[in-house]
């Protein structure tokens, strides 16, 4: 059930206290000898530089308004952290939740959140972060509780992502710390890369049955994606059928009976991270019966490319289609 968690809840965290500089009560015998100015600024002439802000429309529909620059970043969702990554701000991640793990530098950052999910608001306070990228199932009195602090709050990510609403938040946080460029050709390039795999896929006409598991913590009753998942999309652009593209839920819980009814031709293993392996799987009781398990047709795969919806999804593909179609070079 941990599994199940980490793909669909991410919440938030901050640290890291700003230094203050204490003032100096100096009487004119304590102060050296300078020679006069030869010329005087009149004040009346200096503009003071206005304070730069952004208002831009966050992944929840949502206006917020944020100052520029951005050098204090409180990123609470691992996909939203490998988003600053790509596009070249790493440097202004000060905070991130616990599950952030990609790229490795960020193992070094203070984590916000516990593995129950609860928030450390002084930590945020005490971050002075200048944004926090909330994630899109962030639960609403959590971003409120975060903007009572003064704190600007962007979602990030979509309840039910897709591949194009991946691209547009990649370019909503360009957009919200000044890297609409870096974020333009990320999203370029990711949308050659992941049509030019759809166009390859397109050229086959098999269709394996797939049963993608994602947490089989209860081997008789497994955790699998339904039709309305993230995962889904991807495993249908790789050239496979969901043999549970028919139930209700995003995420059901399916049983033994169930999968053997529907006798998949491929497994492909979201939960491999945890320890579940092919030779595992063909041990489990009465999972013989599959003939994806009589015929080797059990894969690993890891889980953070395929289930973050962030810049790595196109590995993700990648790797789903190495399994399904390897004739395809």
């Amino acid at each position: 059930m941990k599994h199940i968690l980490l793909l669909v809840a991410f919440v938030l965290a901050a640290c890291g206290t700003p230094s203050a500089t204490p003032s100096a009560d100096l009487t004119a015998t304590q102060l050296p000898d300078v020679p006069a100015p030869t010329a005087q600024v009149d004040l009346a002439t200096v503009t003071p530089v206005p304070v730069t802000e952004i208002s831009l429309t966050d992944s929840a529909g949502r206006t917020v308004v944020v100052n520029q620059p951005v050098s204090r970043i409180v990123s609470l969702a691992p996909s939203t952290t490998e988003i600053v990554a790509a596009l070249d701000g790493l440097d202004r991640l000060i905070a991130i939740d616990m599950y952030s793990d990609y790229p490795t530098e960020v193992s070094a950052l203070p984590k916000i959140t516990n593995p129950d999910m609860s928030v450390d608001y002084e930590q945020i306070t005490a971050s002075a972060p200048d944004v926090v990228f909330a994630a899109g199932i962030t639960a609403p009195d959590v971003i409120a509780a975060i903007e009572k602090l003064g704190i600007p709050v962007v979602v990030v990510g979509a309840p039910n992502a897709t591949f194009a609403s991946v691209l547009a938040d990649i370019r909503l946080v360009g957009t919200a710390i000044q890297r609409d460029s870096d974020a333009a050709q990320l999203t370029d390039s990711m949308q050659t890369e992941w049509q030019a795999l759809a166009d390859k896929v397109a050229k086959t006409s098999e269709r394996p049955t797939v049963f993608w598991e994602l947490d089989a913590t209860d081997p008789a009753k497994p955790y699998t994606v339904g039709p309305d998942s993230f995962v889904a999309e991807l495993l249908q652009v790789a050239g496979g059928t969901n043999i549970f593209a028919d139930v209700t839920d995003a995420y059901p819980q399916v049983s033994l009976e169930q999968i053997v009814a529907k006798a998949p031709d491929t497994i492909i293993l979201a939960d491999s991270l945890w320890g579940v392996t092919p030779e595992s799987v063909a041990m489990r009781a009465g999972w013989e019966s599959i003939p994806a398990v009589q015929n080797q047709r059990v894969f690993p795969i890891d889980d953070n490319i395929v289930s973050r919806p962030g810049p790595r999804i196109v590995q993700g593909l990648q790797a789903a289609v190495a399994i399904l179609h390897p004739e395809l070079k």
